[in-house]
């Protein structure tokens, strides 16, 4: 395997990091050709990843490269700025297309630094690349000055929980937002 690179995310990733969120959520494969109604959703991703402001910002992203090829993102940030994120960012959504999730739950908050999305391309899995993104956001947060670091996964998901408690995260709590039953994961840093 060639050298990997974790690097903070720029303008230029866009794309990936508007990817990265739809496969978080399931709505399209990060490999994924785009289907022509859902060109708009990606569009709106892409600017709202330019907008430090917003929960899904390059600021807040993380890219894994190998030879110049961005393969997988990872989105984390600050549970101290999640209410202001999720808020421009919900309000901004039911604005552009009227897609309300601003009465979910609180995914986040303070003390906590979360890990949002994730999201590797197909031929790149396996191969350690999450472990760095997930291992390279830790010391983001910790950096930060966070001890405690928290993530969902959906309770469908066993394989994925599996992978993050090799990692080190411990489920905390269930909880039901976006219309799916999640477990909230927690790691602490000491």
């Amino acid at each position: 395997m060639t050298d990997i690179t974790i690097r903070p995310a720029t303008e230029h990733d866009a794309p990936i990091i508007a990817r990265c969120v739809l496969a978080a959520m399931e709505i399209i494969d990060i490999d994924a050709n785009v289907p022509s109604e859902m060109l708009t959703a990606v569009k709106n991703l892409e600017a709202a990843s330019l907008d430090d402001a917003r929960l899904y910002s390059c600021r807040n992203s993380l890219i894994a490269e190998i030879a110049g090829e961005a393969v997988g993102c990872l989105i984390s940030y600050s549970g101290d700025r999640y209410s202001a994120l999720r808020k421009r960012t919900f309000d901004i959504l039911y604005e552009e297309s009227g897609f309300d999730l601003r009465g979910n739950p609180m995914e986040t908050g303070e003390g906590e630094y979360y890990l949002d999305c994730m999201a590797i391309k197909h031929e790149f899995r396996g191969k350690g690349i999450g472990h760095l993104l997930m291992k390279a956001a830790i010391e983001l947060g910790k950096n930060l000055g966070h001890t405690r670091f928290t993530l969902l996964v959906e309770k469908s998901h066993k394989q994925l929980a599996e992978y993050y408690s090799r990692l080190g995260f411990q489920p905390k709590e269930e909880m039901f937002a976006f219309g799916t039953e999640y477990v909230k994961m927690e790691f602490l840093f000491r």
